[in-house]
Order: structure tokens, then sequence, then C-alpha cells
């Protein structure tokens, strides 16, 4: 017998912004861009998975492959690093302390000079060579939901002193 006070689930596809991030992280991407963890979202001109989803079929520009191994991805198919006006990245929001630096990196170096990172997580990164910009939180109207942090950051030099 069913718990009558379970509550009624609605199913969605996942591994997708809600429409309104999409719109929102669309609009701030300029230039060559990258999208890391991609899902099944279509922004950016290369798209990184570790799994592949249906509608990225016979689209051009997706890659599979892991986000820790964006170096040697990229450089496989040609593409020298720092050649990206814009990285948007929605990583796993649960991913463990000990490899977010290591992430962080490989978006780091796929980042032009003065690009930018749009970022989409519930945990932002502090490192020298990129430099967090504007914070953008996605408020939903559902009671005790996780909200959405977009931290826009550029690349800048760091010179130590």
């Amino acid at each position: 017998m069913a718990n009558k006070k379970s509550p009624s689930l609605k199913y969605k596809e996942v591994y997708q912004f809600p429409i309104a991030t999409h719109t929102f992280i669309e609009k701030l991407c300029k230039g060559k861009t990258l999208h890391v963890c991609c899902g099944n979202s279509l922004i950016g001109d290369i798209r990184i998975d570790i799994e592949k989803q249906p509608n990225q079929d016979n689209k051009p520009g997706f890659i599979l492959g892991d986000m820790f191994d964006l170096n040697k991805i990229l450089k496989a198919h040609k593409i020298k690093t720092q050649s990206f006006d814009t990285i948007v990245c929605d990583p796993i929001w649960h991913l463990g302390y000990h490899v977010r630096h290591k992430l962080m990196f490989q978006l780091r170096d796929q980042l032009k000079p003065g690009g930018i990172l749009i970022f989409n997580c519930l945990w932002f990164p502090k490192i020298r060579t990129l430099e967090l910009n504007k914070m953008y939180v996605g408020l939903n109207s559902s009671a005790w939901r996780n909200v959405s942090l977009i931290g826009i950051y550029k690349k800048i030099n760091y010179q130590l002193e």
C-alpha cells in the first residue's frame, strides 16, 4: 500500500539548466565558447560532458570526455590552450573539496587572458588568476530548495610581489 503522505512527483528531463538559467547564461557568452559539463545543453561552440545526451547526436562541437582531462581532450582535437573567450561550467554540485582546485585549474588553462568563466554552482572558487567580477543568485519559488549561484570570473595576469 502506498504511503498517503508521500509527495506526488513530476519528472522532467535532466542534465540541463532550467530554461530561465539557460537563457540568462546564453546572453552572457561572448566569442568562442567552451561548455564543460554541458549535459544536453547546446550552449557553446565546443561542449564537453562525460555522458552523451541524445540531443547531442549529429550536433557539431560535442566531445565526450571528463572535466578533469580538458587539456588532454582539447589537445587531441587540435584545440590550443587559452583559446576560449568564454567558458561555461556547471559541475556536479557535491564535488569533493580535494578535487575542486583541479577542475578550476583545467578551466583557467583553456581561457584567454581577459576571458570570462561563467560558473554555476553552490560553491565558488578563489584562485589568483580568476577574479570574481559578479555573482548572481537564481532564486526560485519553491520552499527549501537549492538556489543557483552563478559566478562571473575574469582571467587576469597575476604577478607575485
